[in-house]
């Protein structure tokens, strides 16, 4: 069995599902948050809140766990009739532990999010069939005349709360979509003290791979060093692009940005000539995957 070392950098209270189907499968699991994450301030949110309380909102855009977290902790209240889309499995597993009703979950991608509220809001929004006139109405009106013109619907109110370090992807493509967004910080992710063991084994080579799920855990990543022997694999494609840019080189992209994909990504990178995971989780089907790319033969 397999004892490959596998960095996995997520922030405290992120990754367990990833570290369990790892650990069963045969590999050394070493957890060490790059990051942490600090909620903004009650009083920085309150004003959003208040008016989403109010219904001010049609939309309620969730990004991810840690900003269910943030919000509830200062008193989240979504009125009837405001739509919550959820971002990913994850987030829409914390909103309904938080007891919230979620309308829509997106993949997790900003470009799948657009797509999806999209294509939501024209299936709600489509205009109305222009209504039948009263045979029996004494109007002298004529019926073949055009009726009368409909203001345009006003553009969705999104309320879009997310980390202070997310990119303005969602946001501008929401925008682009027609839709009126209102981003606020929900909390502000900060770079953790590591283990001197990480700060060593990392650019030193003592890792066989890490697993990058963030362009700010990527970005410091880089900067720390990572040995050309660690395979790289990144949660998807804004990760890829922060790693990359940062100089780092991608050996796999997980499929879906979900623990079952980083785990076959993972496996792919470290053993290219099988397909699968040797052991899976009891509850997670570890298969196969088309879109990772295997990793180069490592010195």
């Amino acid at each position: 069995m397999s004892r490959d070392r596998v960095l996995l950098p997520r922030p405290e209270g992120r990754g367990d599902d990833l570290t369990d189907l790892l650990e069963i499968a045969g590999y050394d699991v070493v957890r060490a948050p790059f990051v942490r994450i600090e909620p903004a301030p009650a009083a920085d949110l309150a004003p959003a809140l208040d008016r989403l309380a109010r219904g001010e909102y049609d939309l309620l855009v969730i990004t991810s766990p840690a900003t269910v977290r943030s919000l509830v902790a200062v008193g989240l209240q979504v009125p009837e009739g405001t739509e919550v889309v959820a971002v990913g499995g994850a987030t829409a597993r914390a909103l309904h532990e938080a007891g919230l009703e979620v309308d829509l979950v997106a993949e997790g991608s900003g470009a799948a999010l657009v797509e999806a509220v999209r294509r939501r809001r024209e299936a709600v929004g489509s205009p109305d069939a222009r209504p039948e006139l009263d045979p029996d109405s004494d109007s002298d009106s004529d019926p073949t005349a055009p009726g009368p013109v409909s203001a345009p619907a006003p553009a969705p109110r999104v309320l879009l709360p997310a980390s202070s370090a997310a990119a303005p992807t969602v946001r501008e493509g929401l925008e682009g979509a027609g839709m009126h967004v209102e981003q606020v910080d929900a909390y502000h992710p900060e770079h953790a003290p590591l283990p001197a063991e990480v700060e060593r084994d990392l650019p030193g080579g003592g890792f066989d791979a890490i697993v990058l799920t963030s362009s700010m855990i990527a970005r410091r990543a880089a900067q720390i060093g990572v040995h050309p022997r660690t395979a790289v694999v990144v949660i998807g494609r804004p990760t890829e692009e922060a790693a990359l840019s940062a100089g780092l080189q991608v050996d796999a992209r997980a499929e879906h940005p979900d623990a079952p994909s980083l785990a076959r990504a993972v496996h792919l990178a470290l053993a290219p000539e099988t397909t699968a995971l040797p052991t899976t989780s009891p509850t997670s089907s570890i298969g196969p995957t088309s879109s990772t790319s295997p990793a180069a033969p490592k010195e």
